[in-house]
């Protein structure tokens, strides 16, 4: 099978073929990242569709946020912030299975080339989101550490034990990320392969989000002392500043002329 033809004919019965849904959703990446086609090859409908169109089933998040919701009921029970993000971290790397799903898929057309080296995934997946990263876990250890300080509680030893799980969650998400092969078939199909590597990051790896479970003033409320808070507020704002950026400037990253499609 060519993969560089359009991807037609869209049969969804015939095994591996791209769905009329994930075709749409190609298309309006690519015309988000400055080339227009009517048709998106085969490759780049079946990988770029399919995580377009796996980011649109909210079910998850609506879930979460409904848990977390309801766990209001339970005020009392011990550790109970901390608990909702280990939850939260195993469902990142349950996610993160979405992006093999249809990868085995292209891969068996197209075959696959040996991961890039360790410097050049980084640099694909960008420097803000390394250092969201480290300011994410490295600045929330440091957090945690001085309200195990000033105020020990069960509650503080479990967000500790919570960001821990989400850091280990990320780094078995964005290793996966960073040792993938490259799936191409020409230099276009290669510089979507880098850009989708970036965007796996932010979407299936977010760590800012982990930043909430650092905050001391969710677990001590009034007994956080105020400097301490204003502390948790700015790491916060940090982190999450620091990822937004991120994501608008792989978002904002061009494609380079090539065939795409027709």
């Amino acid at each position: 099978m060519d993969v560089r033809e359009p991807a037609l004919p869209v049969d969804p019965w015939l095994p591996g073929e791209p769905t009329l849904a994930e075709v749409a959703a190609a298309r309006g990446w690519l015309a988000r990242r400055g080339v227009r086609v009517w048709l998106p090859t085969r490759l780049l409908s079946l990988r770029v569709g399919s995580r377009e169109w796996a980011a649109r089933t909210l079910p998850w998040y609506v879930g979460f946020g409904v848990a977390t919701a309801a766990s209001n009921a339970f005020r009392q029970v011990p550790g109970r912030f901390g608990l909702i993000f280990v939850v939260f971290a195993v469902w990142v790397v349950v996610r993160s299975r979405e992006i093999r799903r249809r990868d085995e898929v292209a891969e068996r057309w197209a075959g696959t080339g040996p991961p890039p080296a360790l410097l050049e995934a980084a640099r694909q997946v960008g420097w803000w989101y390394l250092a969201t990263t480290a300011i994410t876990f490295g600045g929330g250890a440091a957090l945690c550490a001085i309200t195990i300080v000033v105020a020990p509680s069960f509650d503080v030893f479990a967000q500790t034990f919570a960001l821990a799980a989400g850091a280990g969650s990320t780094a078995a998400v964005l290793g996966r990320i960073l040792r993938a092969p490259v799936v191409a078939e020409d230099l276009t199909s290669l510089a979507v392969d880098g850009l989708l590597r970036a965007q796996d990051a932010y979407r299936y790896a977010s760590s800012a989000r982990f930043a909430f479970v650092a905050m001391p003033v969710t677990v001590l409320d009034e007994f956080t002392p105020g400097w301490l808070s204003w502390l948790a507020l700015a790491y916060l704002v940090v982190a999450i500043g620091t990822e937004v950026t991120g994501l608008l400037v792989t978002r904002r990253r061009k494609l380079p002329p090539g065939f795409y499609g027709r």
